[in-house]
């Protein structure tokens, strides 16, 4: 099969990233063939070797392949704000929460060029998770309600003025306080629980600690003291 025949099977393939074994299954070719033919065509252009022994097509949406390399994973933070249309920035950086591996590098697709971190965390945390499709490329993104509770876990990755406008936007509160509930943290059920009281939302405070916490971790700890949600809402401070 020649190279062009090869990548139209791949572009209706659904496969967003590919593998020597897979490419092998594929096309009915012998391993030592497969992982040949995707070196060649990486090294001339018509694929782009992501990793090593993964490629993708040039044109594949970069979601798609960030949350296809170290299964099981998916595209979170402000990434997935942005995809969901909360945020009016569109930073070239793709968050990945995974259970494998951290650090980041960079992939040069069609659409330009990305920077991939990969946030490590316990399998137990990979939840929230909807399978989606772009351009017919298998996606995993993180639901609305999981994005704002990552964004509330790993603070490093987004501002949490982001967080407040995606809560703003439009949350299912049931299922937000679900998961609050569900990572075992208590900043994160303190957080969550006063922006959504700020926003109107009739919620409960449940079996939380006495020990206060900064509402935004990137502001000084002072401001007035919430004492349902045991929140120190810094922000009006500033």
């Amino acid at each position: 099969m020649n190279r062009l025949s090869m990548v139209k099977k791949l572009e209706y393939s659904n496969l967003s990233v590919f593998t020597p074994s897979q490419i092998s299954a594929l096309f009915k070719i012998n391993i030592e063939s497969a992982r040949g033919s995707l070196s060649r065509m990486a090294e001339e252009g018509t694929l782009v070797r992501v990793k090593r022994g993964h490629y993708c097509l040039p044109s594949s949406p970069v979601f798609s392949v960030a949350s296809n390399l170290y299964p099981p994973s998916y595209i979170s933070l402000w990434s997935a704000f942005e995809y969901y249309g909360t945020t009016t920035q569109s930073p070239r950086v793709v968050d990945v929460i995974n259970s494998q591996k951290s650090g980041q590098f960079e992939l040069s697709l069609e659409v330009g060029k990305f920077l991939l971190r990969f946030v490590k965390t316990r399998e137990s945390f990979l939840y929230g998770i909807d399978k989606i499709y772009i351009d017919g490329n298998t996606t995993f993104i993180a639901d609305r309600e999981k994005a704002i509770i990552d964004g509330l876990i790993f603070t490093d990755y987004v501002p949490f003025g982001e967080v407040v406008e995606a809560i703003k936007d439009g949350i299912d509160v049931e299922k937000a306080m679900m998961y609050a509930e569900r990572s075992g943290k208590q900043v994160v059920m303190k957080r969550l629980g006063y922006l959504l009281s700020q926003e109107g939302f009739d919620v409960d405070p449940i079996c939380l600690s006495d020990t206060y916490v900064p509402l935004d971790p990137s502001f000084p700890r002072r401001g007035s003291y919430h004492t349902g949600w045991r929140v120190i809402d810094n922000r009006r401070s500033i």
